[in-house]
């Protein structure tokens, strides 16, 4: 059944088409031992999104916060800019769909379509972007200071944060962080999907980001270091690896990138003036 979501109503945004988890009866083998147990195991949910009634792409995901999710989604391949011209959302629990009706944006999305690129992330990631959009626009110049000891704590904390991949062990994390504190925080089955939902909560709420950090739990490639450009945010962190493209973007475009942060260790890629020892 299809419900209007209010856009005044934050509540709602964050609305959850169901469980997260489902329980499976399975054999797990330890030490040679045997027993019957039941196991958690993450839901995955296509969500297709439609742009003023024109069906623009399907994600696979974690079933909560969706409307964050397409919102996150649509601002970052430049289909929306400011929060006034959303028109209305619709969610279609049963089915799988989100309708968003936008201001102008049908001739962009038939231009979106023939530029369309396959990326290599896991959740099947879909992007529009080319990558001369972002190469052609300004090198992000921040001021930002981290002491690494701050790193090391916020990715203790953030691993500790995610309770879903606790109980199942099958989704990522991304976080909005800053002055050593996590500002939002979310989870999905998908890199991409985890890092929309919590652009499209900033988005939504119009939190400056200008002056924050990412913090992620997977392999940073280009198109999530791409999607952090775009938002001007100075510094990516993760628990995981970056790809060679990934680095040689991060130098262009005046990110900091660290990478393996695991215990006491890290690895700071580019601009490595920003991480004070």
């Amino acid at each position: 059944m299809e419900k209007k979501i209010p856009l005044d109503d934050n509540d709602l945004l964050q609305i959850k088409m169901e469980a997260e988890v489902e329980s499976f009866k399975i054999t797990r083998i330890r030490l040679k031992e045997k027993e019957e147990v039941e196991d958690k195991v993450i839901k995955e949910t296509p969500l297709t999104i439609f742009l003023n009634g024109e069906e623009l792409v399907t994600l696979l995901c974690t079933p909560c916060q969706l409307i964050y999710l397409a919102i996150g989604f649509l601002a970052g391949e430049g289909f929306i800019k400011k929060k006034e011209d959303i028109k209305d959302i619709s969610l279609d629990q049963e089915r799988g769909i989100i309708k968003v009706e936008v201001e102008d944006s049908l001739e962009l999305v038939k231009k979106s379509f023939a530029k369309r690129m396959i990326t290599s992330g896991c959740g099947k990631g879909t992007i529009f972007y080319s990558i001369n959009d972002v190469l052609g626009s300004s090198i992000i110049q921040s001021k930002m200071k981290l002491h690494y000891s701050e790193v090391l704590n916020l990715m203790r904390e953030f691993q500790n944060s995610s309770l879903l991949f606790k109980k199942t062990g099958g989704v990522h994390s991304c976080a909005l962080c800053q002055d050593g504190k996590i500002l939002k925080f979310q989870e999905d089955l998908g890199r991409h999907n985890a890092l929309d939902k919590v652009l499209g909560e900033c988005f939504w709420e119009g939190v400056f980001t200008l002056d924050k950090l990412i913090l992620t739990s997977g392999r940073i490639t280009s198109e999530i270091l791409l999607k952090v450009a775009k938002w001007e945010i100075p510094m990516i962190i993760s628990h995981g690896a970056p790809t060679d493209l990934a680095i040689k973007l991060a130098e262009k475009l005046g990110l900091t990138l660290v990478g393996f942060v695991r215990g006491e260790k890290m690895n700071i890629y580019t601009y490595e003036e920003r991480i004070l020892i």
